[in-house]
């Protein structure tokens, strides 16, 4: 069991812009120029997806299109490890039903959100944002049959992601994996008082390696580069530490010895 496994590519979308363009600079806010039908290969899915669920679902075929021989990979061979944030569908969806039940100093009449408000809301707007979406529109989209998670734990999510896909990969229970996260949380700076707000998908996506080389890229919270690049981009949720060490791993701010030997995976 080796617990280096090697990082064969990585999908960033973040407000500094998609891929390379994404690991330097940005403001906060929503990824520049993102169109999801560039992603989304079944259009008639975009409907059934929030923003969120749009840039994980973008982010991990932009991080699987860098890597040609992947469908040789057994599709039970094939692994995928999601970190989200369940918030239900976009926020203006609800604006009809929050503008009829609500007095003129804005506040909202419950009586009258369930009788008046709750008609204009769309059946679907719940579904839309389910936890496990990322998850379930990309494994189906690629194939992938394998081991799987899901994780909803606020900023650690995308973290813990990545550590079980590295372990699912280390242990030998899959020979390629797809681990990460996404969120989006424009709009909704008032549940998250203080910060201002940003959206982002970064996954990697991880293969075995017999002979490592020397180096790796340690992941631990709260230090360095890993730490959420919040002043930069935002506060992204769920989707935060993943965003950041793609972002030093593309700019090749990593651990001396790697530029050399390529890029690896060890999580402590």
């Amino acid at each position: 069991m080796s617990h280096v496994v090697s990082v064969a590519a990585i999908g960033l979308l973040c407000p500094a812009g998609v891929g390379e363009e994404g690991a330097t600079g940005g403001r906060p806010g929503e990824v520049p120029g993102f169109r999801a039908r560039a992603y989304v290969v079944n259009r008639k899915n975009l409907k059934l997806m929030s923003r969120a669920v749009k840039l994980g679902v973008s982010g991990i075929r932009l991080a699987l299109a860098q890597v040609e021989d992947w469908e040789q990979v057994p599709p039970e061979r094939r692994g995928m490890f999601v970190g989200s944030t369940p918030l239900g569908g976009e926020v203006g969806d609800l604006s009809p039903a929050l503008h009829v039940s609500s007095d003129d100093k804005g506040k909202v009449d419950l009586q009258a959100f369930a009788t008046q408000g709750y008609p204009l809301i769309h059946p679907l707007w719940l579904v839309k944002g389910l936890s496990n979406n990322v998850l379930g529109f990309a494994s189906a989209a690629h194939n992938f049959q394998g081991v799987n998670g899901n994780y909803c734990d606020g900023a650690a999510s995308g973290a813990n992601a990545l550590r079980e896909g590295w372990a699912a990969v280390s242990e030998g229970r899959a020979d390629l994996v797809v681990a990460g996260a996404a969120d989006s949380l424009v709009g909704l700076e008032a549940l998250i008082p203080g910060h201002k707000a940003g959206e982002g998908s970064a996954f990697f996506v991880l293969r075995p390696v017999e002979n490592a080389a020397p180096g790796s890229v340690v992941l631990r919270r709260g230090e360095g580069h890993l730490e959420a690049e919040e002043s930069t981009l935002g506060y992204l949720g769920a989707a935060g530490e993943v965003v950041s060490l793609a972002r030093a791993a593309m700019r090749g701010d990593l651990p001396a010895g790697l530029a050399q030997h390529g890029l690896y995976l060890s999580l402590a």
